[in-house]
């Protein structure tokens, strides 16, 4: 299957080069550009997949929205770009299709443009979860504008069943609809449970209601909710409050995945790990279940630094990070700092935790020359005892320097 581009369909050459420049820089995908209709039809003739449209609604050989309607008939996701408000009249059902539109009115409208183009090619990946009754009048009119932007969506008649499913997965936004139908009090509880495992950053959630019942949406709001719409709503004020607030818990997922993780090899940071390891041993002490802590440190790592410099070094620890994640997948794996790593999880078996870490070891002493054109090995020290998580470490770390101070390359136990 090819990879899918971007379409940019403008008469006016400087304006189409500006945005194609534009998101040329924002975005890997190719960008394909065509100045009417005949080139537009020729385009697609020759089998493309088309990401997402921005069309202008006026070109010479189609003045009045001919190629907009072209684009939707074909089914291609189409932003309508024009200097005139674009009422649709001219393509008769079909504007209710469009994604949506851009006035172009502005320099910045070239950035909202691209911002609105790359916004929808990333919504086919984001999850909208819909809480709403089988009484609603709105769901279908909210379910079909989400389709039109291309977001994933998932319907739920029951608070309950939106929990459990969060057990296992996490939505982007929770969309509340009909909240009387549904029973407020019920909502209430839902939304306050929800706060309780993310919040308003993490998972955002918005409601849908009346006039006549605006009280309870900023009652809502108290409970957890970040923003709502009135049944009234418009699709152009609907899309901008539930872009901004996907855009703001994105902005707010990025930070903290900057803040938990090891900027060189991109595991997780010595903070977040005693942060969730401190959690997970709680909850396995609670459940009397055992737990094992394996360090690993990269021997003579100076003594790689001094020879074959700080880049080699680099791509040692790099490799080390990504075999450690890979044999230890499902456990919490993290940098600790310089070129020792740390592992922590529930233990079921002893005996298959010991073999996999001898694994580890002799696969870091085998293929560390291949893949960095450098022969290093690892010392290893495993520990399945402690009263608390900082003494679990401890005799980790105690275990580790006996590996060190017997040879190095080897597992020892505490």
């Amino acid at each position: 299957m090819s990879q899918p581009v971007f379409l940019i369909v403008d008469d006016q050459k400087s304006i189409a080069q500006v945005l194609k420049q534009k998101l040329s820089v924002q975005s890997t995908l190719p960008i394909k550009i065509c100045h009417s209709l005949a080139e537009t039809q020729m385009l697609l003739a020759t089998g493309v997949t088309i990401e997402v449209a921005l069309c202008d609604q006026n070109l010479a050989d189609a003045p009045h929205g001919e190629t907009i309607k072209y684009l939707l008939q074909q089914h291609i996701p189409t932003v309508v770009f024009s200097a005139s408000f674009y009422d649709g009249k001219d393509g008769g059902n079909h504007y209710k299709k469009i994604a949506d539109f851009v006035m172009k009115d502005s320099p910045a409208a070239l950035d909202y443009a691209v911002n609105i183009m790359l916004n929808l090619s990333q919504n086919a990946q984001r999850q909208v979860w819909l809480l709403t009754s089988n009484q609603s009048n709105y769901a279908q009119k909210l379910i079909n504008m989400l389709h039109l932007q291309r977001y994933q969506v998932q319907t739920f008649e029951k608070p309950e069943k939106i929990q459990q499913q969060l057990t296992s997965e996490t939505p982007n936004i929770i969309l509340i609809e009909d909240a009387t139908n549904l029973k407020q009090e019920a909502v209430y509880q839902f939304i306050e449970e929800v706060r309780q495992g993310y919040n308003l950053n993490q998972l955002p959630m918005m409601i849908c209601e009346s006039s006549e019942n605006i009280y309870s949406a900023i009652k809502m709001m108290k409970y957890g909710v970040n923003d709502f719409f009135n049944t009234s709503f418009t699709a152009e004020e609907f899309y901008v409050r539930l872009k901004q607030n996907i855009e703001l818990s994105d902005s707010y997922h990025a930070i903290e995945d900057i803040s938990r993780t090891d900027a060189l090899t991109k595991i997780f940071n010595r903070r977040y790990f005693f942060e969730s390891a401190e959690k997970k041993f709680a909850k396995l002490q609670q459940a009397q279940k055992p737990f094992f802590v394996l360090m690993a440190d990269i021997d003579h790592f100076k003594q790689v630094n001094d020879t074959y410099g700080h880049q080699k070094g680099d791509e040692a620890i790099i490799f080390v990070a990504k075999q450690l994640q890979e044999f230890f997948s499902e456990y919490l794996v993290a940098r600790f700092g310089g070129e020792e790593f740390c592992v922590f999880g529930e233990l079921s078996n002893l005996d298959q935790i010991e073999q996999r870490c001898e694994a580890f070891r002799i696969h870091i002493e085998t293929e560390s020359d291949i893949a960095t054109k450098i022969q290093f090995t690892v010392s290893l020290g495993l520990c399945s005892s402690g009263m608390n998580i900082d003494q679990a470490f401890n005799l980790a770390d105690e275990a580790l320097y006996r590996s060190k101070n017997n040879g190095r390359n080897k597992l020892s136990h505490c």
